[in-house]
């Protein structure tokens, strides 16, 4: 095909676009002739937003048009009043405009209305932090909690209508990307003016994604701030920690360090993740199968941990350059002793019957550095260039003794290594209605394994009592993409069409028995999707169609995904949405998953395919219901979604029961069902008491085998939980009131048995602030779990008490933790897998008391 003729076509349409643009100069000054830095600033047509600015530190803006008319300016500030007027560009393109302060000095008065706690305007919502703030909160994590609408997860992660916020950023710069923990527990409550949430944010890459941004308070900007300190106790039991920050006109500067021995985790399960994934434009996951390190253990459920821990950030952001960058270093050390009794189902041996005891000692280390850059150009385009380097190892080494009709002892050393390598290149440009997108990405990783196993008897039946094994993986990924994104008063479509290579090669290796395995994948994607998006009123529908190509080791797949959403905005007082989604997605077996030589796992057990090929698509139908109802200026929030997913054919394990060790042979189930349902709720009584309720229910229902009989296994979980606090205005003292109920069952049906055990905590918690220099926080915990052989009481005690006289940078700390268990403490857990029941009760980190000092600056 001759591609001379579109070329030139399409040269000459650029010219001709980039011809028509004009420039509208916009200054905005005091009546007094000063000029009006950060003043917001729309530009509508027709009662519609077409562009958006800020003034800088001389009250200017620029807007970049692509033809000429009569245009609306709506300009809005904190100290001024609202302008709008309209302007003809046809007569001029410079404009200067007058605000009016509004800012007015007035006597002394009681206000005895209640505050307005958060404001909506547009995709902004505003809080008021100063009708939650009762002198009590140390970090921003503390002021979040207290948020309507607004949840922090068990990973520490900021939530919003039941899903993570994209990022939390610091005066509207990125902050160490998606690692949330970093900023809500390391900038102090003090620190902070005002919370706003973006649900319309704009990345630094040109994704749309959702943001918490954190403002800060004056005293804080332009200079070196932040604090130290250390703390000592019992058992030889530390706390180190630094935060260092300089927020300002040269740029945002970060420096936080820690090391602790109290298991104080600064890197969680879900940070570990995403910093090992690569973002595309569609904010699609190119994430890596690379496993999460042993020593990444944030339950509480461990003899000792240990942590060390740095990280570096700078951001800044221009009109025509933007710069965030960030690295960080997590080094740690894990032991953890649990023991287990396992009963075998009827009709299997009860030589299978076992009780051992487990010893781990993980150490290992990760790291991430990550480069983002982008340069905006005068024609409205600009080029987006990300690199990261995550860098991972897990050294694990567990003793376990078992006893059986045979007394049995393994020593497992499992060394792991991975180093990931991403680049991301992207130019994006601007045209009237439309933009397009050329992106290329590149993913490296290394992934190497070794297993030693010794024993004392046989290992999984090769008559030696040992082995030594290595797994080496090597993927190399590139990949191009072509995205035209269009904005009209028809219908919004985007189309996105791509194609990627792959590479994975694996070598498994035993070196006793001399067995070896190569295998080669290799994997040519070819993918055009187009999605459309029309607004009929107070209705919002969506729809995508992608097709898909895949060429994998000479195995030809085509296959369609397909997605639909539909939202319902009712008008009425409060925000309501109401929406609706389905989504049907492929997936295809990894290459751990295909291998056919026995690969052996540190917990006793083999893995080996059984009947899954390269080109085994695997499909899930995912069907969402969201109802989002919130009056936010009362405080008042509603949020309810119910997600069922439905996987068939489903890759599936068949277990073969050996006692000492077991097989898992992967091969194909009928069908994987997955039931969520979440409802969580904020509401505000009076101005007093703030009632915090979640529950969440999962039912997951599979099909597997169990010695090549077909068994179905569910299970459900069930967690309810609610909170009472107060906000006694001018008190010494506030109270926190709780509960949580868990409850978890597990059946199945090939021995039609059933386990169950129910967790029930009770809390009181006291937070005070006296003299605004005492403040102190007190959580006590009565903690029930009941299986179906065991129950465990405990009664938790921990918190944190500090003394700071105004005025002065010397604060000093006594921290607590579980001090009615300084020497021993244990959880206890049962589950039944498809060999047995097993109760297991694990030892869990022992309390202490440490006390310090802290220098704030």
């Amino acid at each position: 095909m001759n591609l001379k003729f579109p070329i030139i076509i399409f040269l000459l349409f650029f010219s001709y676009s980039f011809s028509q643009n004009i420039n509208i100069n916009i200054e905005i000054k005091e009546a007094n002739g000063n000029p009006v830095p950060e003043a917001n600033v729309q530009l509508l047509k027709n009662e519609k937003t077409i562009d958006f600015q800020k003034t800088n530190d001389k009250g200017v803006c620029n807007f970049r048009l692509s033809e000429k008319g009569i245009f609306s300016l709506k300009i809005t500030s904190l100290l001024y009043k609202t302008k709008i007027l309209e302007i003809n560009t046809n007569e001029k393109t410079d404009f200067e405009i007058v605000l009016e302060s509004q800012v007015k000095i007035i006597p002394t008065v009681e206000i005895k209305a209640r505050p307005k706690i958060a404001s909506a305007k547009e995709d902004t919502i505003a809080f008021n932090l100063k009708a939650v703030r009762d002198g009590t909160e140390r970090t921003t994590e503390d002021l979040i909690k207290k948020l309507p609408g607004l949840n922090i997860n068990e990973n520490g992660k900021v939530t919003y209508k039941g899903k993570s916020v994209g990022q939390v950023l610091i005066e509207g710069n990125d902050f160490f990307g998606k690692n949330h923990k970093m900023a809500t527990q390391n900038i102090s409550a003090n620190m902070v003016e005002s919370i706003d949430l973006w649900q319309n944010y704009t990345t630094i890459n040109g994704n749309r994604s959702t943001a918490l941004n954190l403002k800060l308070k004056e005293e804080y900007k332009g200079k070196i701030t932040g604090n130290i300190e250390g703390n000592y106790g019992t058992k030889n039991s530390y706390l180190g920690h630094a935060n260092l920050f300089r927020i300002g006109k040269l740029g945002n500067l970060a420096l936080i360090a820690d090391a602790n021995n109290i298991a104080k985790d600064p890197i969680s399960f879900m940070d570990f993740y995403e910093m090992n994934t690569q973002e595309d434009i569609d904010n699609a996951d190119n994430n890596s199968n690379i496993d999460i390190p042993t020593f990444l253990n944030n339950d509480g459920k461990v003899k000792s941990k240990d942590n060390q821990f740095g990280a570096l950030q700078y951001s800044k952001s221009k009109k025509n350059f933007s710069i965030t960058a960030f690295s960080i270093f997590n080094n740690a050390q894990l032991n953890k002793f649990s023991a287990s009794k396992r009963t075998v189902f009827e009709g299997q041996s009860k030589d299978f019957n076992f009780y051992e005891q487990r010893a781990e000692n993980n150490k290992g280390f990760l790291g991430t550095t990550q480069i983002k850059l982008k340069k905006s150009f005068a024609d409205e385009s600009f080029l987006y260039y990300n690199f990261g380097y995550n860098p991972t190892q897990d050294n694990f080494n567990q003793n376990i003794d078992r006893y059986s009709t045979d007394d049995n002892f393994y020593i497992i050393k499992n060394n792991v290594k991975n180093n990931g390598i991403s680049n991301f290149l992207s130019w994006n440009k601007q045209l009237n209605n439309s933009k397009i997108i050329f992106a290329f990405s590149k993913i490296n990783e290394d992934y190497s394994g070794n297993l030693n196993i010794l024993s004392n008897n046989d290992l999984f039946l090769t008559y030696k009592n040992s082995l030594f094994q290595k797994y080496d993986v090597s993927s190399n990924r590139y990949g191009l993409d072509f995205y035209l994104k269009n904005k009209n008063k028809l219908v919004n479509f985007n189309f996105h069409s791509g194609f990627s290579y792959k590479n994975e090669k694996s070598e498994l290796t035993e070196l006793l028995s001399q067995t070896n395995e190569n295998r080669t994948l290799k994997t040519y994607h070819y993918i055009n999707d187009l999605n459309v998006y029309r607004q009929f009123g107070k209705f919002d529908l969506s729809a995508s169609l992608s097709s898909h190509f895949l060429n994998i080791n000479e195995y030809k797949k085509p296959y369609f995904e397909k997605r639909l959403k539909f939202q319902y905005s009712p008008a009425s007082k409060a925000s309501t949405e109401i929406s609706l989604e389905y989504n049907s997605i492929y997936k295809l077996p990894t290459l751990k998953l295909l291998q056919y030589n026995l690969l052996y796992t540190k917990d006793l057990y083999f893995n080996q395919n059984m009947d899954l090929t390269p080109d085994l698509l695997s499909n899930t139908d995912s069907y969402k219901l969201t109802f989002h109802r919130a009056y936010l200026e009362k405080g008042s929030s509603m949020f309810l979604m119910l997600m069922y997913d439905k996987t068939k054919p489903s890759f599936t394990t068949n277990t073969i029961n050996y006692g000492t060790f077991s097989a898992m042979e992967n091969t194909i189930g009928r069908f994987n069902d997955r039931l969520i349902f979440l409802f969580a709720s904020d509401r505000r009584f009076s101005k007093y008491y703030a009632l915090k309720t979640k529950f969440t229910s999962a039912l997951t229902k599979n099909v597997n085998f169990i010695s090549n009989n077909e068994n179905i296994s569910t299970v459900q979980n069930f967690e309810l939980s609610q909170k009472l606090s107060t906000n006694f205005k001018n008190e010494p003292l506030q109270f926190d009131l709780g509960y949580t109920f868990t409850k978890s069952i597990f059946e199945q049906s090939f021995y039609n048995t059933t386990s169950k055990q129910d967790n029930i905590k009770l809390s009181f918690g006291i937070r005070a602030n006296i003299k605004k220099e005492w403040i102190g926080n007190i959580l006590g915990e009565y903690l029930i779990q009941k299986t179906g052989e065991n129950t465990l009481r405990n009664f938790l005690i921990g918190g944190q008490v500090s003394y700071r006289k105004e005025k002065s940078n010397f604060e000093y700390n006594l921290q607590f933790n579980n001090i009615l268990n300084l020497n021993s403490f244990q959880y206890i857990n049962s589950y039944t897998s498809q060999l047995g029941i097993d109760e297991s009760s694990t030892a869990a980190l022992q309390g202490y008391i440490i006390g310090g000092l802290k220098y704030n600056f």
